[in-house]
């Protein structure tokens, strides 16, 4: 049972790529998609804690700090994956955005005392080395660097790294406790974002988009909820964490790529393909 566990998680970890690239190809022309997007992703992913913390109920008035803090990083994320993944391939920004636990990673040997081993400084080098691939273009291409794809992915990035810090330090600060409190407030607290946000947009096509795509966001938040469901109950398993947070980042990224390279049909260099390469290995070196 735990090893289905584990390759649901692979799968549920990759949709929010996947879901977002389909629902941005059906609503290429509409206005206000990505703000409808993240609004009903946001409503799906908080009704779901909601249900989890129904049958977990604790309070703590502190952990609400936390709850406010991971609500900016998540909104933030959210924003830059469904705006990065219009303007850019659906393999480098999972790439990208995976290999936020890099700043993870620096934060930790910071304040967290963590160890610097040598797989960390090998992984770290071969981020630089994907990135540099990613990123490189030849200057007399007719294809010009997008970036506005790279400042989305910029905050899906420090988005994604600031949610994981968060989550973290308040796990650390209260042992492990109050985990569903603290994501039902923050996902609480980012619907109602989304939603004044949404009101105030042009909503003039969001009938036809309701109609017709409601369920890429909505499948988007439920992956999501049952990713840290899987991921909670293997923690309550003998799976060592060296094994489940590898295979769950690396497997994401063959997962987006396969999508992008035989559904998407996106055009990347082969030097980038070698980066999705390189960034999966360093993906790898520092989950464990």
């Amino acid at each position: 049972m735990p090893y289905i566990y584990l390759t649901l998680s692979v799968f549920m970890n990759a949709s929010s790529s996947v879901f977002g690239k389909l629902f941005n190809r059906a609503t290429e022309s509409k206005k206000g998609a990505t703000i409808f997007y993240n609004f009903l992703l946001m409503i799906s992913v908080s009704l779901g804690w909601g249900l989890l913390y129904a049958f977990d109920f604790s309070f703590e008035v502190g952990v609400l700090r936390y709850s406010a803090l991971f609500a900016i990083c998540y909104c933030v994320c959210n924003t830059g994956i469904i705006n990065a993944l219009k303007h850019g391939p659906a393999a480098l920004t999972s790439l990208l955005i995976g290999l936020s636990m890099v700043a993870t990673a620096i934060w930790g040997f910071l304040f967290w005392d963590a160890e610097v081993t040598v797989t960390v400084i090998v992984g770290l080098v071969l981020v630089i080395c994907a990135v540099a691939l990613c990123l490189y273009t030849k200057q007399k291409d007719e294809k010009k660097f997008s970036w506005k794809w790279l400042f989305f992915v910029a905050l899906a990035f420090f988005g994604n790294a600031g949610c994981a810090i968060v989550q973290r330090t308040q796990q650390m600060e209260y042992n492990g406790a109050h985990g569903n409190m603290l994501m039902l407030f923050a996902t609480g607290v980012c619907a109602l974002m989304y939603l004044f946000v949404y009101l105030k947009s042009d909503r003039s096509d969001s009938p036809t988009m309701l109609k017709t795509s409601w369920w890429a966001p909505v499948c988007a938040g439920l992956f999501n909820l049952l990713l840290n469901f899987f991921v909670m109950r293997m923690a309550q398993t003998t799976l060592s964490p060296s094994l489940i947070y590898p295979v769950i980042a690396v497997g994401r990224l063959a997962v987006v790529t396969v999508f992008s390279l035989f559904v998407f049909k996106e055009k990347m260099y082969p030097w980038q393909w070698l980066g999705v390469a390189v960034g999966t290995v360093a993906t790898a070196l520092l989950s464990m």
